[in-house]
């Protein structure tokens, strides 16, 4: 797997879970459930992949530039 591929899989994983975590945050409070845990580990996921993708997209102009 080469590293477009996984950045595309990444960039579409994110969106995905700022999707879900949205929906998560909005509907659990109406069923009266305690999702905390839940749309916490999704927000930090999406934290580590906007990471990664910053930290490539910074490393691919600081190598370009040089």
């Amino acid at each position: 797997m080469n590293l477009e591929k996984i950045k595309k899989i990444a960039k579409y994983t994110t969106n995905v879970l700022a999707i879900i975590n949205a929906l998560l945050i909005g509907i659990l409070p109406i069923w009266n459930i305690n999702g905390d845990k839940v749309t916490n580990t999704i927000s930090v996921i999406i934290a580590v992949l906007g990471t990664y993708l910053l930290g490539d997209k910074g490393y691919s102009l600081y190598k370009n530039n040089k």
